[in-house]
């Protein structure tokens, strides 16, 4: 919750910031909601002004981001506490089944207009364990049937990031990978796509993709 908080508090003065949560989990307990009181996955009601008083007040004022301005891909695993939260709220949650009829592309670009739309800027948060445990089996909390890796860097490449202010990605866990090092290619396939992306816009996909080649 620390990144987007910095972030938002970075750019409050000029507007909201809008975000995309991809992710296999919603990471939105509260500590009164949570089973395990493990914060990791507190962070997303944090951010929108529920939990620890403490944690809410994190930089400037609450809430960080407001709900119409989050999207949350890739969903598969949570717990009615957070899931009841985030629905009350009126965030969008593009849960796994609906990646999969849609295709991750036609979503990201929706995802993109709804955290865009109200805002002078988004940031993208990627836990790793929101893809298929196959592209990225170096994470701690691994969930069954995730995003497609590769479709995911192709949809990336058609999409207008001149608006993306941030990126993390979380959860890589180096000794958890496998020997072919699926999960640190993916690390670094994501930040190349994505900011190739944003700073070579006005080339076309094939373009940015031999750019990818050329350094891998």
């Amino acid at each position: 919750m620390g990144t987007w908080s910095g972030v938002a508090s970075a750019i409050r003065p000029y507007g909201d910031l809008g975000l995309i949560w991809v992710d296999a989990h919603m990471d939105a307990h509260t500590p009164s909601s949570s089973p395990s009181g493990n914060i990791h996955g507190m962070p997303v009601a944090h951010l929108l002004g529920y939990g620890d008083k403490n944690l809410i007040r994190i930089g400037d004022r609450l809430p960080k981001i407001l709900p119409h301005n989050m999207c949350m891909v890739g969903i598969r695993s949570y717990e009615n506490g957070e899931q009841e939260l985030l629905e009350r709220l009126g965030v969008r949650i593009f849960y796994m089944d609906e990646v999969e009829r849609r295709g991750i592309a036609e979503v990201m670009h929706e995802a993109l207009y709804m955290v865009t739309r109200n805002t002078v800027g988004f940031g993208m948060s990627i836990d790793i364990d929101g893809f298929d445990v196959a592209d990225a089996p170096a994470v701690g909390t691994p969930a069954e049937n995730g995003i497609a890796a590769s479709e995911f860097l192709r949809a990336v490449l058609t999409l207008d990031l001149s608006k993306l202010l941030a990126t993390e990605i979380v959860e890589f866990l180096p000794k958890l990978d496998d020997p072919h090092k699926s999960s640190e290619r993916l690390v670094v396939n994501l930040m190349e796509s994505i900011y190739l992306t944003k700073f070579f816009q006005h080339e076309t996909t094939a373009a940015i993709e031999q750019r990818m080649q050329a350094n891998a």
